[in-house]
């Protein structure tokens, strides 16, 4: 606008003040006759209207009350706002004339609960008008302070209660108070000046001791000088009594990746931390009581609860102590954690199911766990001392049951495993021609007992498992040689066999992609690549056979026809005779069918292949299943009978005279038993969870699959560490929409809030499986199933609701930190030297751990979240729920249940996300919440709304700004 014109107009407005106040025109002449000079729609923030009324309002030595009549009367015809106004009487800085001061304190009063404003042009100037009007307000209280008593001692306390009084009501409007936050966040500067007011104000009350300062004026002076969001608008979350997630999610880590390192794990279970508003100790507690649960789930399986014991005694205290270091507070003696002692505590409530624990492990789980945390300085022996007396006395009076995986104590069998790896694997690092007799007894004797599953548990958790494969690999080599030379021993070839065997049931059990190189050349690895059936995939027949060479294989069926066969009689090396078997067990197999042998010659040339070597068996059921797999079912039964005569126990005779046959023996057939049950898995009642964690076959459809683990959740109240292995199947099967879709389905179909919330909690744990394929799933596909179909739209209803956003919103964090995970595990991942491994100490971990929490903290802070980009497919999907959103958050004011739902959403996504809201928020179209508040006004608060947007961008205060001041006129509006 043209300047001369607004100074024209200014002095009209003066012109006009001063004949109203001549003529003592009364309010309402003064409303009448400045429409001739402003028209309708204009305001008089334009020409500075409040400027030029206070101006002559304050002329004389006290306020002209009818000019200030006359600014009363505009401000209620909304020809000025409220932020001019508040503005204009923080530049009156006369203090000298306290009549004046008072006025103007009296008729700040008089407005100060109906502040807001009513255009867009004036949202963010009463943020800083707020701003001003405190520090004024404090200038006020100041001055009058360094007058009292020497002036009028009457009116000097007067100016200071009256200020202290406005001041008080400030802080206590929680609309101003937030408009004072957002000034903040825009110029630090004028917020550094008003607490250094605070401060000057408070330093002069304790030196006056004349003056009796109000009680008041110290809580507010703090309020004003700690403008901390989560203190002047706190989001009251409780924590939940009851967790489900945490031991469920342990469940599936641990089947799922057992080897994970301490950044993985601790980025997951942090996020849980968040989403549920944890304190440290909570999740201590939770996480240990998690383990305990699984622990006493796997104590029927002697391998499974060896893996349990090593991930719980070994990998859990080091998991706690990473934790501690990154985010962990220490007494001020510096002697123990804090929260690992407050969670101990808590832990201790769980006295029934730590006492399942103790009688199934005969140990003192509590104890076993505390006393590595001694060694890492976290808690102190006095703690050890306390808590060990707070079990003993339960421990004297408990009935050890039957003991039914291993014997024995448990804690132990796991630390005297340590030094039992560590001697394999610096052994199988020497000289093979002179280890090789003494390591083939130690794996014998390991294979024996229990002793095997408890190792690899031990070398799973502390992740030197693929170190263990490689170097048995480089003996299994060094054997195949050893043994193909002329004149060797029947030993070598044992020595072969066995760590054959131990090989392919490692392979077998946890997937060649987690311990074999990708293009490792040895034979073993080259024969899984081209052989080996696992995982349920298996390779074809005749791609099999297409390895074998028919000569080799009609010499090997000629001598195997022998009654006296012997290797010493074949030029043959046990690498061909590998190879080759699947040709002949093929021939023996045509040729039973054919008539051409009987069952008898067939059992024969069987045992002998068993007895000469285990691994041989293993080779021709290897083949026999492939074969299996592709034939009529009437063409399978002579096949299947091969293979389950290589299951016969065996004889004494076998035993007496085979070197350690029973001990290759028992492993031969736990491998061949579970290639078996890939092709023709048993018939299994629907309560019995599948044997085996390689499995994707079963004989139920897939629905009734997940129902049954569901009704055995609803049963248990917690995910059974076996059930992971069917959830874990039947989304490598299905696919991530069919498996988020039906495990809503099963969730939205309870009614009480705590059954719902346990759903939620599971649900989450299971997609870790998958976390972010499972996330795209629920956004892209499934949610807008609920959002636009008729039907399911029914769905929409409390708890229901409610609960459907908040798995929403877990999954969507849950996903986002995966992703930031992995690609600070990617940055930072490098390949151990193997001595390096091997030597490890204590010390040289704790070393390490400290050396990678300095940079993990940081990872973790505030200061980092602006610096997170979502990465696809994450942020396509969120933009696309976001333009659902827009298109269902109700215009004009119109409720729907989708309305709730998005309001539901982004309540969770301030509560679970804290610092990392404004990331998934980002992007998201802010009307959405104006709509929002139009249509939900009684649901909104200040706290949550200066949660939605980025305060540090000046967009972020803007739309802030706007909202706060609709819901500001929403409340105002007369009901």
């Amino acid at each position: 606008m043209d300047p001369s014109k607004i100074t024209s107009k200014s002095s009209s407005l003066k012109a006009l003040i001063l004949k109203a106040w001549r003529e003592r025109w009364t309010d309402i002449q003064w409303g009448i006759n400045i429409k001739t000079i402003l028209p309708r729609g204009v305001s008089g923030d334009l020409y500075n209207l409040a400027d030029c009324i206070l101006q002559q309002a304050m002329v004389g030595c006290g306020a002209n009350q009818l000019v200030i009549s006359y600014l009363r009367h505009s401000l209620a015809s909304h020809l000025v706002s409220y932020a001019a106004v508040l503005q204009r009487i923080a530049k009156f800085d006369a203090f000298h004339k306290p009549h004046c001061i008072l006025s103007l304190l009296e008729f700040l009063e008089s407005f100060l609960d109906s502040i807001t404003c009513r255009s867009k042009m004036e949202e963010e100037i009463l943020a800083f008008a707020v701003s001003s009007i405190i520090l004024w307000l404090l200038q006020v209280y100041h001055y009058s302070l360094s007058k009292y008593p020497s002036t009028n001692p009457i009116q000097s306390q007067e100016l200071l209660e009256k200020s202290t009084s406005l001041l008080n009501s400030i802080v206590h409007s929680d609309f101003l108070l937030a408009m004072f936050y957002l000034a903040k966040q825009h110029d630090p500067d004028e917020y550094n000046e008003v607490t250094k007011k605070c401060q000057e104000i408070t330093a002069f009350m304790m030196m006056n001791t004349q003056f009796k300062a109000p009680v008041t004026i110290h809580d507010t002076l703090q309020k004003i000088c700690n403008m901390d969001i989560d203190k002047i608008a706190p989001l009251n979350n409780k924590p939940e009594t009851v967790t489900h997630s945490l031991q469920a999610l342990i469940a599936v880590t641990v089947l799922d990746n057992p080897s994970a390192d301490m950044q993985q794990l601790t980025s997951q279970l942090l996020i849980i931390q968040r989403i549920k508003s944890y304190p440290l100790s909570r999740l201590y507690s939770e996480v240990i009581r998690g383990c305990f649960i699984c622990l006493n789930d796997a104590s029927k399986d002697a391998s499974k609860q060896a893996l349990w014991a090593a991930f719980t005694f070994l990998k859990l205290p080091q998991l706690i102590n990473y934790i501690h270091n990154m985010c962990g507070t220490v007494n001020k003696d510096g002697e123990y954690s804090v929260e690992v002692v407050e969670g101990f505590e808590k832990l201790l409530q769980s006295t029934p199911l730590l006492d399942v624990v103790d009688a199934k492990n005969s140990c003192n789980s509590v104890v076993s766990l505390l006393e590595p945390l001694v060694k890492l300085n976290i808690v102190s022996e006095t703690h050890l001392s306390y808590f060990k007396q707070k079990r003993e006395t339960k421990d004297v009076k408990l009935q050890k049951l039957e003991p039914t995986g291993l014997q024995g104590s448990i804690p132990s069998f796991i630390t005297r495993a340590e030094p039992t790896l560590a001697g394999i694997l610096k052994t199988m690092g020497g000289d093979s021609h002179k280890t090789q007799e003494s390591l083939y007894a130690m794996l014998c004797q390991i294979v024996g007992g229990t002793t095997l599953d408890t190792i690899l548990a031990v070398a799973t958790v502390e992740g030197k498992l693929k170190l263990f494969v490689s170097r048995l690999i480089k003996f299994n080599e060094y054997a195949l040689i050893a043994a193909s030379e002329k004149g060797a021993s029947q030993s070598k070839v044992y020595i072969f066999d066995i760590s054959f065997l131990i090989l392919c049931s490692i392979v077998q059990d946890y997937g060649a992609e987690a311990v074999l190189d990708e293009n490792g050349d040895s034979f073993f690895e080259q024969w899984v690549r081209e052989c080996m059936a696992h995982k349920g995939a298996h390779k074809s027949p005749d791609q099999i056979l297409q390895k074998c060479d028919m000569q080799l294989v009609d010499i090997f069926i000629h001598h195997l026809s022998a009654p006296d066969f012997d290797f010493k009689n074949t030029n043959l090396k046990p690498h061909d005779l590998c190879v080759n078997v699947s040709g002949v067990v093929k021939e023996i197999l045509f040729a039973w069918e054919q008539g051409s042998i009987s069952a008898a010659d067939v059992k024969r040339m069987l045992d002998s292949l068993r007895q000469k070597m285990a691994s041989l068996a293993v080779c021709a059921s290897v083949w026999l299943c492939s074969y299996i797999n592709v034939v009529h079912q009437d063409a399978f039964i002579k096949p299947l009978n091969m293979v389950q005569q290589f299951l016969t126990p065996p004889t004494d005779v076998e035993m007496a005279q085979i070197d350690n046959f029973k001990e290759r023996a028992v492993l031969m057939c736990q491998i061949i038993r579970k290639m078996q049950f890939d092709i023709q898995p048993p018939s299994i009642p629907k309560s019995k969870i599948m044997p085996f964690s390689h499995s994707i076959i079963s004989r139920q459809p897939i629905l009734e699959q997940l129902q049954t683990v569901w009704e055995d959740i609803k049963t248990r109240g917690y995910l059974h560490i076996d059930a992971t292995v069917t959830v874990q199947s039947l989304l490598e099967t299905a696919g991530p929409v069919w498996f988020v879709t039906n495990l809503l389905k099963e969730t939205l179909k309870f009614r009480y809030q705590d059954d719902l919330d346990r759903s939620v909690d599971i649900v989450l744990a299971m997609c870790y499986f998958d976390i972010e394929r499972c996330t795209e799933a629920l956004l892209l596909h499934v949610l807008p199933q609920y959002l636009y179909n008729a039907k399911l739209c029914e769905e929409l209803v409390e708890p229901q609701s409610a609960v459907l956003a908040k798995l929403t919103v877990y999954c969507i964090y849950a996903a986002l930190e995966n992703c930031i995970s992995n690609r600070v595990h990617t940055s930072r991942k490098r390949r151990h030297d193997d001595s390096e491994d091997i030597e490890m100490t204590a010390s040289s971990k704790l070393r390490r751990l400290n050396d990678n929490s300095s940079d993990s903290s940081l990872y973790y802070s505030q200061s980092q979240s602006s610096s997170i980009i979502i990465k696809e497919p994450l942020q396509s999907a969120l933009d696309m729920l976001y333009k659902s959103f827009s298109q269902l958050a109700g215009k004009n004011g119109e409720v729907t249940p989708q309305t709730q739902f998005i309001f539901e959403f982004l309540v969770y996504i301030v509560q679970c996300g804290q610092d990392r809201a404004q990331i998934v928020l980002q992007k998201m179209p802010s009307e959405i919440v104006s709509t929002l508040i139009k249509a939900l006004p009684d649901n909104f608060n200040i706290g949550l709304i200066l949660r939605l947007y980025d305060l540090s961008t000046p967009y972020g205060r803007k739309d802030t700004a706007r909202d706060l001041c609709l819901l500001r006129n929403m409340r105002l509006r007369p009901e």
